[in-house]
């Protein structure tokens, strides 16, 4: 018997032939897949950039509750959940180093010159006055979307920057691996 090209052995008995060509497909959906897997690896936590991990971790945390003074992992207020995901990136002294609140990183980042209301950049730090006193921070995710605790019902959510009833103070640039 004479060996046929394997994409050519469609032609067996009715029967045979439907279950034959289901196992091609399959093959071939296989095979896609491992190509693909191949041209477009996921990017690892080993390869990850520093804000990559900033929003990665944020988002471990969507739907934790609101708690004041609280720095996780079930509720949060919003500097103690900029504190917990920097701290789990193992990246707290870009913001200083400790616990603060709202007010203590605006003020840290604006003794250094890194505070403003141009240009945000993904794991900047978001702040918002209310009444005029310093009131909410927040984490820039990128796409004009940030990820805060906010006072319940809602927790921690994503929103726009424009998104929550405060107004915009400044974006405090952390300077993260990008």
């Amino acid at each position: 018997m004479q060996a046929v090209p394997f994409a050519l052995t469609t032609a067996r008995a009715p029967r045979a032939g439907v279950a034959y060509r289901l196992r091609l497909v399959l093959l071939a959906s296989v095979m896609a897949l491992s190509f693909a897997a191949v041209a477009a690896p996921a990017v690892t936590e080993a390869h990850a950039t520093q804000a990559q991990r900033i929003v990665r971790i944020a988002k471990t945390h969507l739907g934790a509750h609101f708690l004041m003074g609280a720095t996780g992992p079930r509720y949060f207020d919003c500097s103690g959940f900029i504190f917990r995901v920097y701290k789990q990136a193992h990246l707290l002294p870009r913001i200083g180093g400790g616990r603060m609140t709202a007010a203590g990183y605006y003020h840290y980042f604006k003794r250094h010159g890194k505070a403003n209301r141009r240009n945000p950049k993904v794991g900047d730090l978001v702040i918002y006055l209310h009444k005029g006193k310093i009131a909410h921070s927040a984490i820039y995710i990128g796409h004009g979307r940030i990820i805060s605790a906010l006072i319940n019902p809602w927790g921690v959510k994503v929103t726009t920057v424009r998104g929550i009833h405060v107004h915009l103070l400044a974006f405090l640039h952390v300077n993260l691996q990008r």
